[in-house]
């Protein structure tokens, strides 16, 4: 069955690269995306025509993950030869990244983490993440997101500083990707209407080709990583849909995140 639906996906995959619109499909999608996720603006001329679905556009996330862990790890070998330490860099780079993109995804990782910490199951635990406020769970989360973000680069080779950025934003955008199509959306309104639920076995085949370019710097890490990330958003989604009921805008930040943080976890390994 897994093999029929693969060879399914690769024609379906061959024909869209056969099509003369499709290098023009992809910007359209990567401006979208990459609009949602960073702050850093595009021309306004770039914009689509014509409308983009959340599913189409969420296909190429790993590609702006991996754009803005480049532009990071960019950053960090700059600063690193200016001589101000390693730490120092890294800890720069950090901002760089939170400022640039990465605080949409730490948003949804404080939310989560206050909203579990309360215990609460359901619609009350929904409204706890729906909070604007931060409570001590999401302050404690956020400590540890930058603590180990930083920790583990640290622990890396430095040589292997810019792949490792650039495989864990690629990984942490796919593992979003995994829990938009194993996760529920039963609200009536809110930022992942458009992905969760709607995102179909095509769209994760197609999330994971994008994934795959960043996967010469290192196969075996990014093999490794791709895995538990996987793993880690599956778990994550069916564990939200049992508790909160679904996933929604929040839970997919949080799980991109965690998959970030596993990523560089393999590599500090």
């Amino acid at each position: 069955m897994a093999n029929k639906k693969f060879e399914e996906y690769m024609r379906r995959f061959e024909s869209e690269l056969r099509n003369k619109r499709f290098r023009l499909d992809i910007f359209s999608r990567f401006v979208v995306t990459w609009t949602l996720m960073s702050r850093f603006p595009l021309p306004k001329r770039w914009w689509p025509k014509e409308e983009v679905t959340g599913a189409k556009a969420l296909t190429v996330s790993p590609l702006v993950g991996a754009l803005l862990g480049l532009l990071t790890g960019a950053l960090i070998s700059a600063v690193n030869f200016v001589g101000i330490g390693r730490l120092a860099a890294i800890w720069t780079g950090a901002a760089f990244y939170a400022v640039g993109g990465w605080a949409i995804h730490l948003d949804g990782w404080s939310d989560l983490w206050d909203g579990i910490g309360s215990g609460k199951e359901g619609e009350e635990l929904r409204s706890i993440m729906k909070d604007s406020r931060i409570g001590a769970f999401g302050v404690i989360g956020l400590i540890l997101a930058f603590g180990l973000w930083t920790s583990l680069l640290t622990s890396t080779e430095q040589y292997a500083e810019a792949s490792a950025l650039i495989t864990a934003g690629a990984l942490g955008r796919f593992a979003i990707c995994v829990a938009a199509h194993f996760g529920n959306y039963p609200w009536e309104k809110g930022l992942a209407k458009g992905w969760v639920g709607c995102f179909e076995g095509y769209d994760i085949f197609f999330a994971g080709v994008c994934a795959l370019v960043v996967m010469p710097f290192a196969p075996f890490t990014w093999f490794v990583s791709i895995t538990l990330v996987s793993l880690a958003a599956f778990f994550a989604a069916r564990y939200m849909n049992a508790r909160l009921g679904g996933v929604n805008g929040d839970v997919l930040g949080a799980v991109a995140v965690l998959g970030e943080l596993i990523t560089l976890a393999v590599y500090a390994l």
